[in-house]
């Protein structure tokens, strides 16, 4: 049984700031695993008529293999999120025609799932290893870092 009350929780204090921590370097690469794949539907906000499907893949990179890194951004752990925009059939299904989904298949092959008559569900990416590279994305005068290319680990 947990000591937790939601309510104590929201009333309690700190007087810590909260720090970002230092992007990891642009074009250097990592090996990390797939922690959660969710899906969710986007609209045009300029037309809203305009909308589809995104699969979300979070990725997590453990730094303690790459100790000057970890050194120098602040922080044992790096979780990035990066999108899969779809393209669909007029069905809803996924448009597997050639140039069709072309992130989608960057992401299967370095998984090894893309082959054909062998069955693939965007779950079974979760708990793989990949490797992914990073570019630097600014915004608003941040930094933020991002995943640029994937590639098999």
């Amino acid at each position: 049984m947990s000591n937790f009350d939601p309510s104590m929780f929201l009333d309690a204090t700190i007087t810590e700031a909260s720090t970002k921590r230092l992007p990891l370097p642009a074009g250097q690469d990592f090996v990390g695993i797939i922690s959660n794949v969710e899906s969710r539907a986007w609209q045009g906000k300029k037309d809203p008529s305009q909308g589809g499907i995104v699969v979300d893949v979070t990725v997590e990179i453990d730094l303690a293999a790459y100790p000057d890194t970890a050194a120098t951004v602040g922080a044992n752990k790096v979780t990035l999120k990066d999108g899969i925009m779809l393209d669909l059939t007029q069905s809803g299904g996924i448009d597997t025609a050639p140039g069709k989904n072309g992130k989608l298949r960057r992401y299967r092959e370095a998984l090894g799932m893309n082959n054909p008559g062998e069955p693939f569900s965007f779950r079974a990416m979760t708990g793989r290893q990949i490797k992914v590279k990073i570019k630097h994305d600014p915004y608003e005068g941040e930094i933020y870092d991002k995943i640029d290319s994937v590639a098999r680990a």
